[in-house]
């Protein structure tokens, strides 16, 4: 009975700490060249464009590898490396693929490479590259979603602070009119009672943004938090 307990604690603890990973590396199949080839696969909260920007910026930066199909003229389906050394992966000329797609709420990337025309790099066949692949791939989810979500988090905040600098400038504006109501007649008081009104529904409104922004920002905040390594 105890080990049934442990074993239901052991496998509760793993799927939360599964759920708590912002992203998740799986082994997938592509169709290229009219056949199945093996694959990486991972999905992310940016949009298609964005990532693959940033793959090309990544595979520059890091291994000094220029990527095709990309840019002010060009924007392929599948990204394309072509006959590249990356040594963790192998010491042998490759060529790097990548097909990045626009889905609902997001990106995903699938990541493929080969040894010459039509030596793919999968688990089976060549399991060491395989696995210098999935590495690569962690080296650039970690990089690219520190950055991403720092950036959100940014543009989040300072959406924020306008905002409350608008509702500074409105709380202002009524005890502008209150004071000036005192000393104008009972028409004129009434008309900036009705401004006050309306600037009381404003900063209602101001106020139910900043209150959405502040929980997208506590969703970001947790995302952060689970940038782990697969």
């Amino acid at each position: 009975m105890n080990k049934v307990i442990v074993l239901w604690v052991s496998v509760l603890f793993a799927a939360m700490q599964v759920g708590a990973q912002t992203y998740r590396i799986d082994t997938s199949e592509i169709s290229f060249e009219n056949k199945l080839r093996p694959c990486l696969f991972v999905g992310y909260d940016a949009d298609a464009k964005t990532v693959k920007k940033a793959w090309s910026q990544f595979l520059s930066k890091k291994y000094k590898i220029k990527t095709k199909g990309i840019g002010l003229f060009s924007d392929k389906d599948i990204i394309s490396s072509e006959d590249v050394t990356i040594n963790r992966i192998s010491d042998k000329r490759m060529n790097l693929y990548a097909m990045v797609g626009d889905v609902s709420g997001g990106s995903e990337l699938k990541y493929f490479m080969s040894f010459g025309y039509d030596f793919f790099i999968g688990p089976a066949e060549y399991p060491d590259a395989f696995k210098g692949m999935k590495e690569l791939l962690n080296d650039f989810s970690m990089e690219f979603l520190n950055d991403f979500y720092a950036d959100e988090a940014a543009r989040i905040t300072k959406d924020i602070k306008k905002l409350e600098r608008e509702i500074k400038s409105k709380q202002r504006s009524i005890q502008k009119n209150n004071k000036k109501a005192g000393k104008e007649s009972e028409a004129v008081a009434s008309g900036l009672e009705a401004k006050n009104t309306s600037l009381d529904m404003d900063i209602l409104g101001l106020q139910k943004q900043i209150t959405e922004l502040a929980g997208e920002l506590d969703v970001i905040k947790v995302k952060q938090s689970g940038i782990t390594r697969n």
